[in-house]
C-alpha cells in the first residue's frame, strides 16, 4: 500500500505524456496552421499587425503564440523579441483573434478586417485575468511603489505567485515565505518568522482588513499540527511584504505587515479556470455584469491530501496518518454606480476538519484525536472619486472564527469563538503637485469566548477554563509626503494614535520615511517608525494569563541602497535594527535552578526587551521575457533580555543566515520552468536545554540548542497547449528534489528525573512528486 501514491504519480505522468503528445500533434489544436488548401483571392488579402505587450508594466512580451481564424483560413505565428507579429494574405471580414502564453491569461478578440485598409492592434496581457485594449496604458514598473514612500516592501506579481504557490499547496502565504527577510523552515505549516519575529507580530491584511487566525489550522496552538490559508492563490492579485518601518495606515503590530489584495474579475467577458492536482481541486469564474459597469468573481477549492499525507508518513516511517482536509469559497463583486461612486462586496469563507486517524488509546488524554475550525470574512466597500487629486475609500467588514477540539473519549478539550466587527476609511488626497495627503482611521469591537478543559491521567479531576470578554481598539493616521521630482526627493512625515479599550492605553506612534534618487539609477532609503501591538484576549485571561498586561512596543530604523542595471535588473542592500520592549513573556518552561530541576507556570508579564539586527543583500530581476526571479542573502542576530529574571538568550526565530532564491524562465510560447531554493541556519529550540553528547537535558539557559539548518529545493514545469476557445495546462513539479532530511521542533515527550528530554525532531517533507492540470476557458 505504501508504493500505491508513487505508482499513482507515474500514471498520471505517462497519462499527461501521452496527452500532450496527443494534442501536439492532433490537427484540431491551434498551435498548428489550418485549411492549407483553402483558396483565396490575392487582390483582397490584407496584412495583420500587431504587438503583444505586458498589461502593467508596457513591456514588449516575445514568444507569444497567435491565432487568426476567419472564414476563410486560419493561421498562426510567434511574437519577436518587441513583441511584434505579422499575418500575411488575411482575407477582409471578420476574424478571431486568440493570443497566449504560458504563464499569461488567454486573451479572445473579434477583429474586422476592412477591404481598403491593413489591420493594426495592440494587445495587453495581464497575468491574473486575460484583458485586452487598443491603446495601452502603463501603470507601473517591475519594481513599482506599493504604498507612498514605503522603505522597506517586497512584492510578489501574479505570476511568481502562482509558481510559488506550488501545484500541492496552492497557498499565497507559502509563496510569501520565498521572500527576503522571510524565515520559513517548517513544510507544514504556512506562518513564518520576520527578521527574528515570530507570525503572531506579522499583520496580515486582506484588502485592508487586519485579520487574526485566519487559516486552516487545528486552533489553541498545537505545534505538532500543520496550518494552510483559508484565500485561493487563483483569486489573489499581489502580495506585498513590509518588513519593517512600514507606512503610517498599518497598525496593531511591533514586526511586519503582510498585505493582500484579491482581484477582481474580469470586465470584457465570461472566463473561467479549473485546476486539479494530486491533493486538491479548484476553480475560478469571473465576468462582467451588464454594460461593463462592474465585475463578478467566484473562487473555490476542496482538498484530497491523503495522497500527501500518506506519501508523508510512509517515507518517515509512522505507521499511522492523520487526516487534514479543508474547502473554502471566495466571492466578489464590483459596481460602478457613477465615474465617481464604486461599490464593492466580498466573502471568504473556509472549513477544516483535523483527524488523527490513531488508535484511541495510543494518544494521551489531553491529546487533540479530532478538531475542526471555521473561518468566515465578510468585506463591503464604497470608493469616492470625485477626481484625479482626491480618492477615498470606506470599508465595513465582520470577521468569525470558532473551532472545537475533542480527545480520545470525545470530551471537548478547546472550543472557543472570536468575532470582530469593524469600519476602516482612508483619503488620499494631493493637496499640491508635490504634497500628497493620506489619513484614515480603523475602528474594530472584538469578541471572543473560550472553553478549555484539561483531565488527569485517571478523569478524576478536571481543569476547566472560561473566559468571555470584549473590547474595542481604535487607530487613526495621518502623513504627508513632500515630492521634489527635480532633486529626486521624497519626504514623508506623520503618526498614528491607538487605542485599546482592553488596556485602557492611548499611544502615539511618530513615523518618517526618506527617499532620495541622485541619479537615474541609484535610489536611497531610510525611515523610522514606532509601532505598538495590544495583548489578546488569550494573553490576558488564558491559562496563563494576566488582565494587567500593556501593549508591546518596537522602534524601527531602516536604510537601504537600490541600484538598477537597465530597465529590469536591481540591486538591493538594506541594513536594519529593530528595538523592542515590553514584549510577553512568560517563564513556564522546565529548568535547572540552583542545581535543581524547577517547573513553574508563571503568568505572561510585559518582560522583554532586546533587539533585531541585520543585513539583507537582493539581486532580482523582473521581466516578462526569459529569465525573472531573485536570489537574497539575509543575515541576522536577535537578543533578548527577562529584565525580572535577567535571563538573556536569543528570540525563538533566531536564524542568522538565511538564502531565499527564485528562477523562472520562458523557453518557449508554451513550455516554462521554474525553481526555488530555500536555506536557513537552524532555528532554537525553545527552551532550557542543552546537548550532552548525542542526548539533550535540561539545562539553566535558554535557547541554546538549535534544530540542523533547513535546505530545500523544488522544481516545476508548465507545458501549456492552446485551442480554438480555451488553453490546457499541464504542470509537473517535484519537492525537496535533493530528498533532504529537513527536521522541525513540535514539542517532546517528557523529562527523565535527571533532566533527560525523550521524543525527537519531526522529519519534514521527503522528496516528493506532483501533478496537476488547468483549463482556462
Amino acid at each position: 500500500m505504501r508504493k500505491l501514491p508513487l505508482a499513482a504519480f507515474f500514471v498520471v505522468c505517462c497519462v499527461s505524456f501521452s496527452l500532450a503528445r496527443t494534442l501536439e500533434h492532433n490537427p484540431v489544436d491551434g498551435l498548428t496552421a489550418f485549411s492549407q488548401n483553402q483558396t483565396q483571392q490575392p487582390n483582397r488579402s490584407r496584412s495583420l499587425k500587431g504587438r503583444v505587450v505586458d498589461a502593467r508594466t508596457g513591456e514588449p512580451v516575445a514568444k507569444v503564440k497567435i491565432i487568426v481564424a476567419g472564414l476563410s483560413a486560419q493561421q498562426s505565428t510567434t511574437t519577436d523579441e518587441s513583441g511584434a507579429f505579422t499575418f500575411q494574405n488575411i482575407p477582409p471580414g471578420e476574424v478571431d483573434l486568440f493570443i497566449t502564453t504560458v504563464g499569461y491569461g488567454l486573451v479572445k478578440k473579434k477583429i474586422l478586417i476592412k477591404e481598403d485598409e491593413n489591420g493594426e492592434v495592440e494587445i495587453a496581457l495581464n497575468q491574473e485575468a486575460a484583458t485586452l485594449t487598443e491603446q495601452v496604458t502603463v501603470t507601473a514598473g517591475p519594481y513599482e511603489e506599493i504604498e507612498t514612500n514605503a522603505a522597506s516592501v517586497q512584492t510578489l506579481n501574479k505570476t511568481e505567485l502562482q509558481e510559488l504557490s506550488k501545484v500541492i499547496i496552492g497557498d499565497p502565504l507559502r509563496a510569501a515565505q520565498a521572500l527576503p527577510s522571510v524565515a520559513a523552515n517548517d513544510d507544514f505549516r504556512s506562518e513564518f518568522a520576520v527578521r527574528g519575529a515570530a507570525f503572531n507580530r506579522v499583520g496580515v491584511f486582506i484588502d485592508g482588513v487586519l485579520t487574526d487566525n485566519f487559516a486552516h489550522t487545528v486552533q489553541g496552538g498545537f505545534p505538532d499540527s500543520g496550518s494552510l490559508s483559508v484565500i485561493n492563490a487563483d483569486a489573489i492579485s499581489a502580495v506585498s511584504l513590509f518588513s519593517g518601518a512600514f507606512p503610517a495606515k498599518f497598525g496593531d503590530r511591533t514586526a511586519a505587515v503582510l498585505s493582500l489584495e484579491t482581484r477582481e474579475g474580469n470586465r470584457l467577458k465570461p472566463a473561467g479556470r479549473i485546476a486539479a492536482s494530486l491533493s486538491s481541486v479548484s476553480g475560478v469564474a469571473d465576468g462582467p455584469f451588464a454594460g461593463g459597469r462592474g465585475s463578478y468573481l467566484f473562487a473555490a477549492r476542496k482538498s484530497y491530501v491523503g495522497y500527501v499525507l500518506r506519501r508523508i508518513n510512509d517515507a518517515n516511517d509512522i505507521d499511522n496518518n492523520f487526516i487534514f482536509d479543508f474547502a473554502d469559497v471566495q466571492s466578489k463583486a464590483i459596481y460602478d454606480l457613477s465615474s465617481r461612486h464604486q461599490l464593492g462586496f466580498s466573502v471568504i469563507f473556509g472549513d477544516s476538519q483535523y483527524d488523527r486517524n490513531r488508535a484511541r488509546d495510543e494518544i494521551g488524554i489531553n491529546s487533540v484525536l479530532q478538531g475542526d475550525s471555521r473561518n468566515l470574512l465578510v468585506n463591503a466597500h464604497w470608493n469616492y472619486t470625485p477626481g484625479a487629486r482626491l480618492f477615498a475609500q470606506t470599508r465595513v467588514f465582520g470577521l468569525r472564527t470558532d473551532f472545537t477540539n475533542t480527545n480520545r473519549d470525545e470530551l471537548i478539550l478547546d472550543d472557543g469563538q472570536r468575532t470582530q466587527f469593524g469600519v476602516r476609511h482612508d483619503i488620499n488626497y494631493l493637496a499640491r503637485p508635490s504634497h500628497r495627503i493620506e489619513a484614515g482611521l480603523y475602528v474594530r469591537s472584538i469578541r471572543a469566548e473560550r472553553f478549555d478543559e484539561r483531565f488527569d491521567f485517571f478523569q478524576s479531576e478536571r481543569d476547566v477554563l472560561t473566559f468571555n470578554a470584549r473590547t474595542t481598539e481604535q487607530g487613526y493616521y495621518v502623513q504627508d509626503t513632500y515630492t521634489n521630482e527635480r532633486f529626486g526627493l521624497s519626504l514623508t512625515g506623520g503618526g498614528r494614535i491607538e487605542h485599546s479599550g482592553l488596556t485602557g492605553e492611548t499611544l502615539f506612534s511618530p513615523r518618517a520615511a526618506l527617499g532620495l534618487a541622485p541619479g537615474s539609477d541609484w535610489r536611497i532609503r531610510a525611515a523610522f517608525g514606532r509601532y505598538y501591538q495590544f495583548p489578546d484576549f488569550e494573553a490576558s485571561f488564558g491559562r496563563l494569563g494576566s488582565p494587567n498586561l500593556r501593549a508591546e512596543r518596537a522602534t524601527h530604523y531602516n536604510a537601504s541602497i537600490e541600484r538598477t542595471l537597465g530597465s529590469r535588473t536591481r540591486v538591493l542592500a538594506e541594513v536594519y535594527d529593530r528595538e523592542d520592549a515590553n514584549l510577553l513573556f512568560s517563564l513556564s518552561e522546565p529548568r535547572v535552578e540552583a542545581g535543581r530541576i524547577t517547573f513553574t507556570e508563571f503568568p505572561f508579564r510585559n518582560a522583554l526587551r532586546g533587539h533585531a539586527r541585520g543585513i539583507e543583500l537582493t539581486l532580482q530581476r523582473r521581466s516578462a521575457n526569459n529569465l525573472t526571479g531573485w536570489i537574497s542573502y539575509s543575515y541576522s542576530k536577535t537578543r533578548l533580555r527577562d529584565e525580572q529574571s535577567n535571563l538573556s538568550f536569543v528570540s525563538d526565530f533566531d536564524q542568522r543566515h538565511g538564502v531565499n532564491a527564485y528562477a523562472s524562465y520562458r523557453f518557449t510560447e508554451t513550455f516554462n520552468l521554474s525553481g526555488q531554493w530555500r536555506y536557513g541556519s537552524g532555528l532554537p529550540i525553545p527552551g532550557f536545554l542543552q546537548r550532552i553528547g548525542l542526548d539533550l537535558f535540561l539545562a539553566s539557559e535558554r535557547n541554546l540548542v538549535r534544530v540542523p539548518a533547513y535546505n530545500r529545493i523544488d522544481v516545476r514545469a508548465n507545458k501549456a497547449f492552446l485551442f480554438k476557445k480555451w488553453k490546457l495546462t499541464l504542470s509537473g513539479e517535484v519537492l525537496n528534489v535533493l530528498n533532504r532530511e529537513n527536521l522541525r521542533y513540535a514539542g517532546f515527550d517528557g523529562y527523565g528525573s535527571r533532566g533527560r528530554v525523550f521524543g525527537n525532531l519531526d522529519k519534514l517533507l521527503p522528496i516528493l512528486p506532483s501533478a496537476g492540470v488547468a483549463i482556462e476557458f
